[in-house]
């Protein structure tokens, strides 16, 4: 069955298929999560419901996905991360930076260690001789190689050359990588609410901050469409048709 609703708003969600043989009820996970509500799992078409149907751990770096019950021979399981731990920071640069350099009258280019976070030099505060240099009219910068060139030779001196790259425009986090900033630090809820229809009433609480585009909704396993089928106001959930008596509900919360 194609995915029912809006389409999520804040990226592209893994996915992972894997194929039962009637007895394996283990399987390797492409990405480690904390917990089964961070999946959504689709057995031959029926949704599967987290910590009834499937249970999840991490061992090692490695996620593992137990079922209760081992998939059938040849049956297919489509598996949606719906939320990973995603990023990790690397070290970022949190204090100034500073080059000297000796002037010896002639030369004019000299190279930085650091290479500043301001690609046109802007974050740089210049001085020969202790007296500040006007970017542009006294140096120019030059990202390849990180070379600062000045108008006009140095007078000759130890240390006379003074270069400070600025904290504030270096203190960055500039890639990241997987498996490190954990699902309480992101603050996000992915644990669903389930309900049991009795065939009269129509609204059922939910989990405040949502809208119809950021929940799904299930009921006896078959994904409802938004709007048309539910709508959502604060923290009620409205159907427009009556549940069975007996039907499960189940609401699955996108990350917000």
């Amino acid at each position: 069955m194609a995915y029912i609703g809006a389409t999520p708003a804040y990226g592209v969600f893994n996915r992972q298929v894997i194929t039962g043989n009637g007895s394996t009820t283990v399987y390797d996970l492409d990405y480690p999560v904390s917990s089964a509500t961070q999946l959504m799992i689709v057995l031959d078409g029926i949704v599967q419901e987290p910590e009834y149907s499937y249970t999840v751990t991490t061992s090692s770096g490695s996620g593992k996905l137990t079922f209760s019950e081992a998939p059938d021979n040849n049956s297919r399981a489509s598996i949606v991360y719906m939320g990973r731990q995603l990023l990790v920071p690397t070290t970022a640069v949190s204090s100034p930076h500073i080059d000297t350099f000796n002037g010896n009258g002639s030369t004019t280019s000299f190279t930085l260690t650091r290479v500043p976070s301001a690609g046109n030099g802007a974050n740089l505060l210049v001085f020969v001789d202790n007296v500040y240099q006007r970017y542009g009219s006294s140096y120019s910068y030059v990202t390849s190689g990180e070379t600062l060139t000045f108008s006009a030779a140095p007078s000759s001196g130890t240390a006379n050359i003074q270069v400070i790259q600025l904290a504030e425009s270096n203190n960055v986090i500039d890639t990241v990588l997987d498996n490190s900033i954990t699902n309480a630090k992101l603050s996000l809820s992915y644990s669903p609410s389930h309900f049991t229809g009795d065939g009269s009433d129509t609204t059922f609480t939910i989990t405040t901050g949502h809208t119809v585009d950021t929940i799904l909704v299930f009921e006896n396993g078959v994904c409802l469409k938004p709007t048309t089928d539910y709508t959502v106001s604060g923290t009620t959930l409205t159907m427009v048709s009556a549940p069975l008596n007996g039907s499960e509900i189940s609401v699955r919360y996108m990350p917000i």
